[in-house]
Parts: C-alpha cells; structure tokens; sequence
C-alpha cells in the first residue's frame, strides 16, 4: 500500500463529547504529515489512536504489515532521577536491544538527536533538551512510522530549529514517516509536505504542499479553516 497508515470513518466518543467523527485520512509513506487545528480539534485524540493507546469509538485503523510506530504524545514520558543514558538503556532493555548492542546503541541515538551533557539527571534538563532525549526515547524501536504531538512547544528559537532538523534528517535519511502537529504554522511549513485540518473532531481537507505552491500556510489557514 503507499499510504503507510489510513483510518476509515474513525470516531471517538466521550459520554456526550464527540472528540473525531468519522475522520478517513491517509498518511503516505515518506511524508512528513502536518497536523493542524485549534486546541480540542481532536489531534491528539486521533495520535492517542494511531499510536496505540486508545481505542476508536467506531471505525478502523488500517496499517502498513509489521509497522513500528514510535510517539511523543502531550508530556514525554521520562525518568527524571535518570540520566539521559540511563533512560535509553531502560527503554532498550525494555524494547528487546541485546546487551552487547546498548552501548553503541545508545551513542548512536544520542548523536542523532544532538544530546550533549548526557550524564545530568533529567530532572535537571531544560525544556529543549528533554524535548531531544524524548524523540531518542522514541526512535529506540527503529520505527517506520513517527507521532510527534506539539515538539516545538515552548522552545526558543535556536531549539526550534534544531528539532526541526532532525525531522528532516529522519524522515529524508533514516525513511521515516512522520505526522507532527504544531501550531507554529510558519515552522510547519519547513518541514511538512503533506497536511490534514481538523475542527471540531472533523477532517476538514487533506493537501500535499504542492497543492497551496507558494501560499503562506498560516494565511491559507485562516482564509480557509476559520
């Protein structure tokens, strides 16, 4: 299949709040899929569901065979009395990796990602720094297929685009597709190439970059969405 995900008519329901309602996307191999819409659209309902940890309402989820997802959904799940190291030696522990491979495991994810100062606790980590061991955490399973909700929250422009990078070196040297949701719509820009609107737990459209040419993104959204 070229779509390495797609749902069919995918709903999620909260006693009397309808959170997505039969949303059909697709996500094709090798892209990297921007997801955008206001606070309570659905977006991180729908990456909960992609990634595994809920369960649609109705509909389905049809993925490529064998895929390994990897995701950072809302706040990243570390150990922060751990130190960098530590934590990707747990997690690989965890995910299977034999023990004469953590090691250079380890160094590999962490010159990936740019982690430096490696053996401070994480407790003691700035918000960019967390933000880099988080996508290390995830990248542990060798996925296919990466989930990242809002990575460029909070983080100052110099992190901005050091995240921004190594979206892009993942996605165009390692093969990995990526859907990221951010509402820096200027940063998104750079680095996604396809898109799908959501409001109101709806999927409003679906376009590749190609499609708005040299339209500003943040300007096509409101013009658009709003």
């Amino acid at each position: 299949m070229n779509d390495i995900i797609r749902t069919q008519n995918l709903c999620k329901h909260y006693k009397e709040t309808i959170a997505l309602d039969n949303v059909s996307l697709h996500i094709p191999r090798g892209a990297i899929y921007g997801l955008i819409g206001n606070n309570g659209a659905g977006k991180t309902t729908l990456m909960r569901i992609l990634s595994n940890l809920q369960s649609p309402s109705s509909g389905t989820v049809v993925k490529s065979e064998n895929i390994k997802i990897g995701a950072i959904i809302e706040t990243p799940a570390l150990y922060p009395t751990l130190s960098a190291k530590g934590n990707l030696k747990y997690q690989l522990k965890i995910c299977g990796c034999p023990s004469k491979e953590v090691k250079s495991k380890i160094v590999e994810l962490l010159e990936l990602v740019h982690l430096k100062d490696t053996r401070k606790l994480v407790m003691n980590y700035s918000l960019g720094m967390r933000q880099r061991l988080a996508l290390a955490m995830a990248l542990v399973g060798n996925p296919q297929f990466l989930i990242l909700d809002e990575p460029l929250n909070g983080l100052d422009p110099e992190g901005i685009k050091d995240v921004r990078a190594i979206i892009a070196k993942l996605n165009e040297e390692y093969g990995v597709t990526i859907m990221i949701s951010s509402h820096i719509l200027s940063e998104l820009q750079k680095v996604a190439n396809h898109y799908g609107f959501l409001k109101n737990g709806v999927l409003i459209q679906e376009f590749s970059s190609s499609e708005i040419a040299d339209t500003d993104l943040e300007t096509f959204y409101f013009k658009n969405f709003l």
